[in-house]
């Protein structure tokens, strides 16, 4: 939804100008995000940090339990982040103790309107806040959390979810979850995740690059998934599936960037199924370096699939969002929330996560024909660009805190 054409909800203005738009939203809010957090890495981490990147100074301040070991760009732009790992980790009344001083102090000395809950089951200091000082509370909803919730009857987390102003939901996916545990519709609004849509963007790839990775600079074709090493990401079934494309391709490569405690079990896979020369695992890679890595793919592959046993799902997939940005085709699961990050047939395929004939089929089917491949990842740019700013993930994010502080103000 364009800023020029906001919905108008509980009496709030409608602005034609984005500055004004920005400048009339503007309130301070605390972000609770006592793991998800720079320097944790991951999804969840990024798109806390983005925000309070996105909102600036004036507009948030952050309370974590991470300690840094290098430079803060939160710091440098002047957000204010209270690292206090006693306040949010270890024994219990050391922690209560801690986090309570904590919270007077930021109170004192931040006057936040508003608490964002980077996830559920923080929500102990959004209820507290709420409760002895009425201060509201959103709360982001990204899909495992709230699998567990739901096999947990009474749990902290449905309360959590009941007593928010809002729950934000990262996919449509989320959002439905969330209103099985009994959360209104009306109290859920679905805010994907973004992409910094200057730095992921379609570029040359680097020869270099290229030689370090895979060892050469031949014109082979090149798969690649990024994500960590765990059983839900689907590299296993990839690698299921490549004897098939390397039939149609045999020079393919698979380009396995990130780590986990799955690598064991998949580099046993890829000698099993015979294709352990043309699986490589990188690692992980630092971020700055992921526009290059995307830049040497021909297709990206990442097909998730949820294991319920484990409450473990792909809430949205913010990797699509960045393979797309760099102009590549992906090739996804009808799993948790990815549909709202790869559009079928316009950014990519999507495909049954267990089966990896239909994995090989897509694959080849992109690898096969040029013209296709190109279409499917300018269209994901465009999209990208078009839907999936930070900038204006933010803006959706700024208007829901406005709007619940206004209807605290309201009379009653």
């Amino acid at each position: 939804m364009s800023s020029k054409n906001l919905r108008v909800r509980i009496g709030m203005p409608v602005y034609e100008d984005e500055h004004y738009l920005r400048e009339s939203l503007r309130i301070k809010s605390l972000l609770f995000s006592p793991v998800y957090f720079p320097p944790q890495t991951g999804g969840i981490s990024r798109f806390m940090e983005t925000i309070a990147v996105e909102l600036g100074p004036e507009e948030v301040c952050c309370l974590t339990g991470g300690i840094l070991p290098t430079g803060d760009r939160l710091h440098e732009l002047g957000v204010h982040v209270y690292r206090r790992p006693r306040a949010c980790h270890g024994p219990r009344f050391v922690r209560s103790a801690m986090l309570a001083t904590t919270l007077l102090e930021i109170i004192l000395r931040e006057r936040p309107q508003i608490v964002q809950l980077a996830a559920a089951h923080d929500g102990h200091v959004g209820l507290f806040l709420r409760w002895c000082l009425g201060i509201p509370y959103v709360v982001y909803a990204h899909g495992n959390e709230i699998l567990a919730a739901q096999k947990a009857s009474g749990s902290k987390t449905r309360l959590v979810l009941r007593s928010a102003a809002r729950v934000i939901a990262v996919s449509k996916y989320t959002a439905h979850l969330v209103e099985q545990l009994g959360v209104k519709a009306t109290r859920i609004e679905v805010i994907h995740p973004g992409c910094e849509v200057e730095f992921f963007r379609p570029q040359q790839p680097s020869l270099a690059l290229r030689q370090q990775l895979l060892g050469t600079t031949t014109n082979e074709k090149v798969i690649v998934t990024v994500g960590n090493l765990v059983a839900r990401k689907g590299q296993d079934m990839v690698i299921r599936a490549l004897p098939r494309v390397l039939h149609a391709f045999p020079n393919t490569q698979y380009l396995v960037v990130g780590d986990g405690p799955y690598r064991p079990e998949l580099e046993q896979l890829a000698a099993e199924v015979g294709v352990h020369e043309q699986v490589i695992f990188t690692g992980r890679i630092p971020n700055e370096l992921l526009p290059e890595v995307y830049a040497l793919s021909d297709v990206f592959v990442m097909p998730s699939r949820e294991q319920c046993e484990a409450s473990d799902v792909e809430g949205f997939g913010i990797v699509f969002l960045e393979a797309s940005a760099c102009g590549k085709p992906a090739v996804a699961s009808c799993s948790g929330g990815i549909e709202d990050a790869v559009v079928e047939g316009v950014t990519g395929f999507l495909v049954d996560p267990l089966s990896p004939d239909e994995i090989a089929h897509a694959l080849i089917r992109i690898l096969s024909d040029a013209n296709l491949a190109a279409n499917l990842g300018k269209q994901g740019r465009e999209r990208v660009v078009r839907e999936f700013s930070w900038r204006r993930v933010a803006d959706q994010i700024r208007r829901v805190l406005a709007e619940v502080v206004h209807e605290q103000n309201l009379p009653s």
